[in-house]
């Protein structure tokens, strides 16, 4: 019996803890032992264990200190442990062992983004891109990147690329809302029509509409979006505000 193996064929079928216990097996028996941790530690990863799992990591990485799988999840790990700056460092190895890893540029730069660092998150997805011009999550979030920075052209245009390479619903709808930001709400309108098509449960899709029928003073038809926007989601206190307001002024 081979209890790395077994770890193995357990991790893939989504039977972590059974993975994490062959592995350990295998740690005993000192099979594979670097990637026997790193198996345990993955295993402990997707278990949202992620103290445990940088534990076997940096155990795999005293082994093998040139695995950049090893660094790459350490850096995961340490992302969700919100140690972003660990995180930014292990995938800074990662791209050190292997530049070409386009992977690691884009997770570097989604960090840097999460700590608001959009110049420099721009910067990391510019180079996954260059490696892999169809990474369609590197066009999202530098998207994301330059509306912040209020450079509403590039960021429809690259959220015009996502839509090309995997439309979705999430793409339209920020799409629409920078459109919605330039005052184009015919786009918007449409971006956000094109959103529920694909996912008809989004309730901020509807929600939006209503805003710009409002702004173009359609209350009617504003009132039915805040309604359906409401039905999907009775929690959203923003809806029923509006929906309170202008039913209360029809009643007046």
């Amino acid at each position: 019996m081979n209890f790395y193996e077994d770890g193995g064929k357990y991790l893939q079928k989504g039977q972590y803890k059974k993975a994490a216990d062959y592995f350990t097996l295998a740690i005993k028996r000192k099979l594979e032992v670097a990637n026997s941790y790193f198996g345990r530690g993955l295993s402990q990863y997707y278990m949202k264990q992620n103290i445990d799992a940088i534990r076997d990591f940096d155990k795999a990485i005293e082994l093998d200190d040139k695995n950049p799988s090893y660094y790459f999840y350490k850096g995961m790990a340490n992302f969700n442990q919100f140690n972003p700056t660990k995180a930014a460092e292990n995938f800074d190895k990662v791209i050190e062992i292997d530049p070409n890893n386009f992977v690691a540029h884009h997770q570097k730069g989604y960090v840097l983004m999460n700590l608001n660092k959009y110049h420099e998150a721009i910067e990391c997805f510019n180079k996954a891109l260059e490696i892999n011009p169809d990474y369609e999550s590197c066009y999202h979030n530098r998207a994301f990147c330059y509306d912040q920075l209020k450079e509403y052209d590039n960021a429809i245009a690259d959220y015009t690329k996502v839509i090309e390479l995997k439309p979705h619903f999430l793409s339209y709808y920020n799409r629409g809302n920078t459109y919605f930001v330039l005052n184009d709400y015919d786009n918007a309108l449409s971006d956000f029509d094109k959103s529920l098509e694909l996912n008809p449960n989004h309730y901020l899709a509807y929600y939006n509409k209503g805003v710009i029928f409002e702004k173009q003073n359609k209350i009617d038809e504003a009132l039915q979006e805040f309604k359906k926007s409401f039905e999907l989601n009775p929690e959203f206190y923003l809806a029923l505000e509006k929906i309170n307001k202008y039913e209360k002024n029809s009643i007046e």
